[in-house]
């Protein structure tokens, strides 16, 4: 049996493309739920979840993943190298969706480490959008582990 993986502030505004101002304002308001340990708040899978589907939350992680696009391709005076690109993957089941989206959270927290990648989801209308942008061999390296789940 495995232990839980536990997410910090920083993490979950990572993950959801969100500033970790706005992650404090959504626990100080009740719409993240997490644990205290000692002076840092540590979030479990289902707690990021439960915010996932808040609705104001919905459309605040859209507004982010949408600028982030919208940065991307506004930016013409890059100093490095980036690359942006979206999967849209038919996902019918509750059981599929997680089978899917826990190891690509997984891969791109251990991807960070190595560099500057940023990353959304959203699952809508039975469809999973992963969103990755930042230095192309970890984009490469995220998108080709992706493609082999598929």
């Amino acid at each position: 049996m495995g232990f839980p993986k536990f997410y910090t502030v920083n993490d979950v505004a990572k993950i959801t493309g969100l500033s970790t101002r706005t992650i404090r304002t959504y626990l100080k308001d009740g719409k993240l739920k997490g644990q205290r340990v000692g002076a840092q708040w540590r979030f479990t899978e289902d707690n990021i979840k439960d915010l996932f589907e808040s609705q104001g939350v919905k459309d605040a992680m859209e507004g982010a993943r949408n600028q982030l696009v919208i940065d991307f391709l506004n930016d013409n005076e890059k100093k490095e190298p980036q690359v942006c690109t979206m999967f849209d993957i038919p996902c019918t089941s509750q059981e599929n969706l997680e089978a899917l989206y826990r190891p690509v959270v997984e891969k791109v927290n251990f991807l960070r480490e190595k560099g500057k990648l940023k990353f959304s989801f959203r699952h809508s209308n039975a469809v999973a959008r992963f969103f990755f942008m930042g230095e192309p061999h970890l984009v490469e390296n995220i998108s080709t582990f992706l493609g082999k789940r598929l």
